[in-house]
């Protein structure tokens, strides 16, 4: 979670919000996370707040408050998606709360819960491992047993799974690897790829169970 401002407030970081007037939708664990954080930090806000998203953000976008507060990823689309201009208002650099991010499934389904949860990490792995969209046809004729299991050379994966053994390769094809997706979808939104959203190799958190 995180805060995004006007431009012309001049704020270059959350601890400059002190007695600001912040937006957010209430009854949510976003209303919840901001007000730990003000009392954490010492600082007083006032909550302007909304029943449902639509509200909140054209609340913000009509000046009704200073501050927009909800995840970074939506604080991200929204700028991009409803702001009048975008470039007139900042994401300001402070996460106050982990929000992790991911498919939803239906309880009880699974089966599908486990191809959604494994297309996941074969995307991932395929990143780490170099395999992309454009190259997942040579890459089945590599040495490594990681890149030969993932793409149904060796192994059994995707047996296990219900499906046949060119599951990921087929995928990747189809979409990308991790960083192609994230790439396509999310950088032109404006949230760079750093910190917990980078793959661990470069200092980040996103790894995938090993496909055996």
């Amino acid at each position: 979670q995180g805060f995004m401002v006007p431009k012309d407030l001049k704020v270059n970081k959350a601890t400059e919000l002190d007695g600001a007037e912040v937006c957010v939708q209430t009854g949510t664990t976003t209303e919840l996370n901001l007000a730990d954080y003000f009392r954490a930090k010492g600082m007083t806000f006032k909550p302007v707040v909304f029943e449902n998203l639509e509200e909140s953000k054209t609340a913000f976008f009509n000046g009704r408050c200073q501050v927009y507060t909800t995840d970074r990823s939506g604080l991200a689309s929204i700028r991009a998606a409803d702001a009048p201009n975008p470039d007139d208002y900042v994401i300001l650099p402070d996460t106050i709360s982990k929000e992790p991010l991911g498919p939803v499934v239906r309880r009880g389904d699974d089966e599908w819960f486990s191809i959604v949860k494994w297309m996941v990490y074969g995307l991932i792995e395929a990143e780490e491992k170099g395999v992309t969209s454009k190259n997942v046809d040579e890459m089945k004729s590599s040495q490594d047993p990681v890149i030969q299991r993932l793409l149904g050379v060796s192994g059994d994966m995707g047996t296990k799974l219900g499906l046949d053994n060119d599951w990921a390769a087929r995928a990747i094809k189809a979409v990308g690897n991790y960083g192609e997706l994230y790439a396509r979808n999310v950088l032109p939104i404006g949230l760079p790829r750093e910190g917990s959203n980078a793959l661990w190799t470069n200092g980040g958190m996103m790894y995938a169970m090993p496909l055996r």
